[in-house]
């Protein structure tokens, strides 16, 4: 089925998912290509088990600090941030244009303003230790990537493949993203895992799950620049991106880029059961500034490439006539199927069309108050660090894992376009063994998020259902 802008908001007003192409809904036709996909991967990883690619990451850099000037004991408090900063847009119901605020008249402090102008790489851990007067132990001394492959300076693919494969609940909903993204086409989708796989593991996404937000930029966190913050009409989770909180720090475009794969990595993992999140983005007040281009295309690479089919819908809340010439330059990285998702809001009423108003942030003039973060406390991560049950959690996951890929093996070598098969039904069970399994190692192996610390996830990193607003 041909995706259409039509066809995705003819979905979200009649509230009815489109299930074509879905797991639980393949074909007999889809199906099948599936089983080629997953034969052609289980033949890869037979026969490179042991294959290793070196890891090469801007993203574990780290800043050397400029902030000399910075008391020990200087603090910005964010509580009410929205209350107090400068709420440079709001949309409300009827207008056929956004209206601007401007500054409140509130002081002492424009909070957002401070942030952004201070230009800080401050870590989470440096925050902490500067504001302690010592060292706070949030995260162990170092990291290995895992018992069997301790080495950090490369990765084991099969490893990194069914580290990501069985972030969700059935390892076939993140490997059929990629035959949706190409087209059904088995090859070109092998071809796109295989890239996928190397991009990850050259990045180090495992470390960077480790250690979480304690080494991402501090201020990023404070300004809430993407937040998981409720759901849309179908369901799926919904995260607002303020795009205009993006701090202009171009000569270390990294520190950003961390902080976007941190974000998506983090929903990803929070979402096992969700094959697609809704994307809010305030491009009020657009400016160059705060909208760098490589940050942009990187962005777009992400969404089109190594997240691949993980959007239901981009919603763009524009108000500039400036977006229209930067728009003219992003547009032509975007595929297909990503550009039939993305549509524009100028008022309220266009953004309901996706989101119920108990949804939307309330600086928007939803009734939605977001919960601004929580600062790590000393035991957060005490999982971490113990790393007995970290490595009897990973013996239990690689038994689980040679459990579903042989019984993917055998679906492949039998499967005979029947959806009730007994084949399936047992790799259907190794699959929600599975699912536990990764769970429980992800309590060893994956820093406490900041939607962990705001009670919006359970004990094994999952999100709650949200509550009726």
């Amino acid at each position: 089925m041909t995706i259409t802008q039509a066809s995705v908001i003819q979905e979200y007003k009649t509230r009815t998912h489109n299930t074509d192409e879905s797991p639980g809904y393949f074909t007999t036709d889809e199906l099948q290509k599936l089983a080629n996909l997953w034969s052609l991967i289980i033949d890869y990883l037979a026969a490179n088990k042991d294959k290793r690619i070196t890891v090469n990451s801007e993203l574990l850099e780290r800043v050397k600090n400029t902030w000399p000037d910075l008391r020990q004991d200087e603090t910005i408090d964010m509580q009410d941030n929205e209350q107090v900063t400068r709420r440079a847009w709001k949309f409300t119901k009827g207008e056929s244009t956004v209206r601007k605020l401007g500054l409140l008249n509130r002081k002492p402090v424009d909070h957002e303003r401070q942030l952004l102008e201070r230009h800080v790489c401050e870590t989470t851990q440096e925050y902490v230790d500067r504001v302690s007067g010592h060292h706070v132990p949030l995260l162990p001394t170092s990291y290995f990537p895992s018992f069997k492959y301790p080495d950090n300076a490369t990765r084991n693919w099969r490893d990194v493949f069914w580290a990501i494969a069985s972030a969700k609940q059935h390892p076939d909903i993140w490997v059929h993203r990629y035959l949706r993204a190409n087209g059904w086409d088995t090859n070109k989708a092998f071809v796109c895992i295989q890239s996928v796989i190397e991009w990850r593991a050259a990045q180090a996404l495992d470390q960077i799950n480790w250690e979480g937000d304690i080494c991402l930029g501090f201020d990023e966190q404070r300004l809430g620049i993407l937040q998981l913050v409720g759901h849309d009409k179908l369901g799926f989770p919904l995260t607002y991106f303020r795009v205009r909180r993006i701090m202009p720090r171009a000569n270390q475009s990294f520190v950003f880029k961390r902080y976007l794969i941190h974000q998506f990595e983090t929903i990803q993992h929070i979402t096992r059961s969700h094959s697609r999140i809704t994307m809010l983005c305030d491009f009020t007040g657009f400016s160059m500034d705060n909208t760098p281009f490589n940050i942009v295309h990187f962005l777009v690479t992400l969404g089109t490439k190594h997240y691949a089919e993980s959007t239901s819908v981009l919603i763009l809340l524009v108000d500039s006539w400036l977006f229209a010439n930067f728009w003219s330059l992003v547009r032509p990285f975007l595929d297909a199927s990503l550009s039939a998702r993305i549509v524009f809001a100028k008022t309220m009423n266009d953004v309901l069309v996706f989101i119920d108003e108990s949804q939307v942030p309330e600086e928007l003039g939803g009734l939605n108050k977001i919960d601004m973060m929580k600062v790590p406390e000393v035991n957060d991560n005490c999982k971490l660090f113990d790393e007995k049950r970290r490595q009897m959690a990973e013996i239990e996951w690689r038994e689980k894992v040679e459990k579903f890929e042989e019984a993917t093996r055998i679906w492949c070598t039998r499967f005979n376009g029947d959806k009730s098969d007994t084949y399936s039904d047992v790799r259907d069970n190794a699959a929600h063994e599975l699912d536990r399994a990764e769970c429980h190692l992800g309590q060893f192996t994956r820093a406490r998020t900041q939607y962990a610390r705001l009670n919006m996830v359970d004990s094994n990193g999952q999100l709650r259902p949200f509550p009726k607003k």
